[in-house]
């Protein structure tokens, strides 16, 4: 018996980091694959394995004859795919699908989807009940920073944009998890002690919210969030929704002795931050930063950039995600239609 939400995927393409997971996620992409074709009782899925940083973003953006792209890994994958699809028309552009098998899986976390922790199981069946969901975007413009001429730089972020402390704990992750195996929250805690040790210190910068007066602020941590999460969990912006055309903010600024700001961070796993005199929290359509240097630590969804200035906006309802509908509420956030298009452009790719 046919599935009627899977064959809402149409023609679909899977992403995926052979060499993720020390590997296995390969094999995740193929089992995924056979699940699909078995459920839907056709051969309409196709795998695209990347070959170095970036190629996830460049794989999506001609993915423009798919109907569903699926990103396959943690919100880095994501991240790329996601940058991606928005090189693409919206009215051609494909809905974005999450397996998340990453050690970051924040994304996947705000959409109801449980980590698959064993990549070597099959149990992708959020899939049998996912339905198109509308879901904003945060648009980054910035000026880039270190050697050469400054350039002009737009990227995309599904959930989280950073700087100060909190980049930096995120930033080092990737070396902390190949030295010491960690991942998810505990891999994000270790990483946190580390930073609130000899690299604690605050970030001047010049912030203006939406059309506001500028400020000066000694920020220690800075998160711009489309969703609630980020660390593997750490409940940052409680509030921030996908769907409800803002970003959440929310910082903490100085001067803060690090006896105060660490338990302040350490409460932030479930959200108990927010009653500190120390932290702000905004809800805003965007945002303009200026820093003082040229070398702080910054990452969208994981992923490190370099930038003197930047800023962050959001872009409602820029994408069409596929949402699990037993996380809670009846009905997704808002549906959308998936682009209809004619059966001679479903052709395959390689």
């Amino acid at each position: 018996m046919r599935n009627a939400r899977l064959e809402s995927l149409g023609h679909a393409l899977i992403i995926v980091n052979p060499v993720a997971q020390s590997g296995a996620a390969a094999g995740a992409a193929e089992r995924l694959k056979r699940f699909l074709t078995m459920y839907c009782h056709r051969e309409a899925f196709d795998i695209a394995q990347t070959e170095r940083p970036r190629h996830a973003t460049e794989l999506a953006a001609v993915a423009s004859e798919f109907d569903t792209v699926l990103a396959l890994g943690g919100d880095g994958a994501v991240h790329e795919v996601a940058n991606g699809l928005m090189q693409i028309p919206a009215a051609q552009r494909p809905m974005l699908g999450v397996v998340p098998v990453g050690s970051g899986n924040d994304f996947a976390r705000t959409l109801g989807l449980t980590d698959i922790t064993d990549v070597s199981g099959t149990d992708f069946s959020a899939l049998l009940t996912s339905e198109p969901t509308v879901c904003d975007i945060m648009r980054i413009t910035y000026e880039t920073s270190g050697s050469g001429a400054p350039r002009r730089v737009v990227e995309y972020a599904v959930q989280t944009a950073s700087f100060g402390l909190d980049a930096a704990i995120a930033i080092d992750t990737h070396t902390m998890r190949k030295r010491t195996g960690l991942t998810g929250a505990p891999l994000y805690m270790a990483s946190g002690l580390k930073a609130f040790g000899r690299s604690y210190r605050d970030y001047p910068v010049r912030v203006r919210f939406d059309d506001g007066e500028t400020r000066h602020l000694r920020t220690i941590v800075f998160a711009i969030q489309n969703g609630p999460t980020y660390g593997s969990g750490f409940n940052i912006c409680p509030r921030a929704s996908i769907s409800d055309g803002l970003i959440d903010v929310c910082y903490a600024s100085g001067p803060v002795p690090r006896a105060v700001a660490l338990p302040v961070f350490l409460s932030a796993k479930n959200g108990r931050h927010v009653g500190s005199k120390h932290v702000h929290i905004e809800r805003i359509k965007k945002v303009d930063l200026t820093f003082s240097a040229g070398d702080y630590p910054i990452q969208l969804d994981g992923e490190q950039i370099r930038a003197k200035s930047m800023r962050i906006e959001v872009v409602p309802g820029a994408l069409n995600v596929l949402q699990p509908l037993d996380i809670g509420h009846a009905e997704p956030i808002a549906t959308a239609e998936a682009p209809k298009r004619p059966e001679s452009s479903l052709s395959g790719r390689q």
